[in-house]
């Protein structure tokens, strides 16, 4: 088990210089330097999944201003490595062999084709490599996580931080050093200060990638994520989808037609636009309007009766209700409720931040979106955030305080978070942020991402950019959601989104032509593709096998294994691209005992054939689609 270290530089002084002592605690350590400033790191070590997790905590009990902390690392471990053959012109293939030293890097929520893919960085001995996430969200332009590998052994790290995080990695002959904290770390702090920095998630493996991630997929799963712990929701939510601005007695009627054809959406999702000032009645003019935010109140002109007749149906047919919220950001043409951050150019912009790292701007906020998720009787809490937050928080530090309002304010965002979930046990929350731009493991210790990129925005969203990120997001997160639509009826792009959570969206907004009635859609087709992916839902947070690598290109296939090692059941999921010549795949399935018999159904022609595990595991099984751009769903059970 990896042991936590963090280091820090104290007045230009490197940490392992310093005068200080090291006393033992019940949950980690506590580092105490000569002047009074402690540094106490509280750690979980999860050996079940190889895991060791921990926070530091950051407190000046003087009476006078510590000396001044940078190069801040939460995270400071070196991994050993064994060494790599030397980089030389005579033994190219050598230097090249696949199993050399690679820090691989995941791909942000950049709302592109390839949000969520993943890149391998090959670091030689004396090498570095660097990265960090944008504009102060800590899933925007890259993702942190990572797994750095040499064959079968490696380690898989987390960056706990929802801020402006840097990570580098350090290759030396025989071993990789990794360091991660807050990128704008340079501050004192005041008497009697106390704050948390960044957390680090550290599995170190030695049976390959795949076991792996799944050990991870596990932990999350079940220590980490919100989703099946009691009195939770047991699986990410299969939404309708519907913008705020479509009155109520509209809603009702389009939900009465989702009944009445028994499609089995469990969830209604009311997305931006619910609440005062709004007026617009058209597409168009409401996807202009819908940002003049921060009133917070429902729009009465949309909902005279407060979306009570809403609540009440969605009640009788067991539905559940979710709403968008966006509560860090103002704009200054609606009414000004809270203190908020300004940034040198305020004046090109309407938008305003509200000073989330100020104790009272979070009381306010916790007590006025609390009351709204009470009076909506809400299941799940949907929270946006569509603000480049750190160019507010820079020029709110003080003079040698880099760092400070960006601690604060991602302290009291776990706050507000947490103050939600103390006062309504039962509450989800999703947790969108421009669509994935806030995913990281604190997040997911708290919330799921329902929609975890924006690139599903896109009318022409690609079904094999779907592929990709289902696969991509797999390795990293059990439990998240994609959105779909709005057109129904095509098999292959459907099936291409099956994850965790679904939300459809082709009855989304105001116009006419979207009320359930005008909609265009084969019912019949609905029913039955609805209904399988409920079947098969669950197998989305068990582990996962990616049978073929990822490719963005439409020559090639995807496909996908969930599989379910308590019961030894599971799902095979394999999709031929436009253009592939390919109609036979050779898979190696994984995860079945060599003892055991499995019986597969094809979803699609209701076929079934057995196979022996060891048959599987020794020989692989044939994937046969014989069209191009089609899928095929294979279900598998241990008889």
């Amino acid at each position: 088990m990896i042991r936590p270290s963090f280091s820090f530089k104290y007045n230009g002084v490197p940490f392992d210089a310093l005068e200080k002592q090291i006393l033992p605690t019940e949950t980690g350590y506590k580092v105490v330097l000569a002047d009074g400033l402690c540094v106490e790191c509280k750690a979980d070590f999860h050996e079940k999944y190889g895991v060791t997790h921990w926070v530091n905590y950051w407190s000046n009990p003087t009476d006078h201003p510590s000396g001044q902390i940078s190069d801040l690392y939460d995270c400071d471990i070196t991994v050993p490595f064994e060494p790599d053959p030397p980089v030389t012109r005579k033994n190219r293939q050598a230097t090249w062999e696949p199993e050399t030293f690679r820090v691989i890097k995941t791909v942000g929520a950049n709302v592109k084709e390839d949000d969520l893919s993943t890149t391998a960085v090959r670091l030689w001995e004396g090498q570095e490599t660097e990265s960090h996430c944008a504009c102060g969200r800590s899933g925007f332009e890259n993702f942190p996580f990572f797994d750095l590998v040499r064959k079968d052994k490696g380690v898989l790290v987390a960056v706990g931080w929802t801020g402006q995080w840097q990570a580098r990695f350090f290759r030396s002959h025989d071993a990789c050093r990794v360091v991660f904290g807050i990128q704008h770390a340079n501050f004192y702090m005041k008497p009697g200060e106390s704050f948390r920095t960044a957390s680090a998630t550290v599995l170190e493996y030695s049976d390959g990638q795949e076991n792996a991630h799944n050990a991870w997929r596990r932990y999350i799963k079940d220590v980490v994520s919100p989703v099946g712990k009691p009195g939770r929701a047991a699986t990410p939510p299969f939404s309708g989808l519907f913008w705020g601005g479509i009155p109520s007695a509209e809603m009702v009627k389009r939900w009465e037609g989702i009944v009445r054809e028994e499609l089995p959406l469990d969830t209604c999702w009311i997305d931006a636009g619910w609440y005062e000032p709004l007026r617009s009645m058209t597409t168009a003019t409401q996807s202009a309007d819908w940002p003049q935010v921060g009133t917070w109140q429902i729009n009465e002109f949309y909902h005279p009766d407060r979306y009570k007749n809403l609540i009440s149906f969605l009640k009788e047919h067991g539905k559940k209700f979710l709403v968008w919220f966006e509560p860090e950001r103002m704009r200054k043409s609606v009414v000004i409720w809270t203190k908020y951050l300004k940034r040198t150019d305020e004046d090109k912009d309407d938008n305003v931040l509200i000073a989330l790292n100020d104790d009272q701007v979070l009381e306010e906020v916790t007590k006025k979106i609390g009351d709204v998720v009470e009076e909506l009787e809400l299941d799940w809490y949907r929270q946006d955030s569509n603000i480049m937050l750190l160019e507010y928080w820079l020029h709110e530090d003080e003079e040698n305080r880099s760092g400070i309002t960006e601690i604060k304010y991602i302290t009291n965002l776990y706050r507000f978070w947490d103050n939600l979930l103390a006062r309504f046990p039962h509450l989800m929350i999703d947790d969108c942020a421009g669509g994935g731009h806030r995913i990281d493991i604190e997040m997911l210790s708290r919330s799921v991402p329902l929609w975890r990129s924006d690139y599903q925005c896109m009318w022409d969203c690609l079904p094999e950019a779907n592929q990709m990120q289902n696969t991509c997001a797999a390795w990293w997160m059990p439990w998240s959601g994609i959105g779909y639509g709005p057109k129904l009826g095509d098999t292959y792009s459907f099936r291409s989104a099956y994850t965790g959570g679904i939300a459809v969206r082709t009855w989304e907004h105001v116009d006419p032509e979207w009320n359930f009635e005008n909609a265009v859609v084969d019912y019949d087709w609905a029913r039955k593709y609805f209904n399988e992916y409920l079947e098969i839902r669950r197998y989305f947070g068990e582990d996962f096998y990616a049978l073929i690598p990822n490719s963005k290109e439409n020559t090639s296939w995807n496909a996908q294994q969930y599989h379910d090692p308590e019961d030894q059941s599971g799902i095979i999921l394999a999709f031929r691209r436009a253009r592939s010549p390919f109609a036979v795949l050779s898979a190696r399935p994984r995860g079945f005992l060599p003892e055991a018999t499995y019986e597969f159904t094809d979803r699609d022609t209701g076929e079934t054939f057995v196979r022996s595990g060891k048959e599987l595991l020794e020989q692989g099984l044939e994937l046969r689609i014989d069209g191009q751009r089609e899928s095929k769903l294979l279900q598998y059970r241990k008889v």
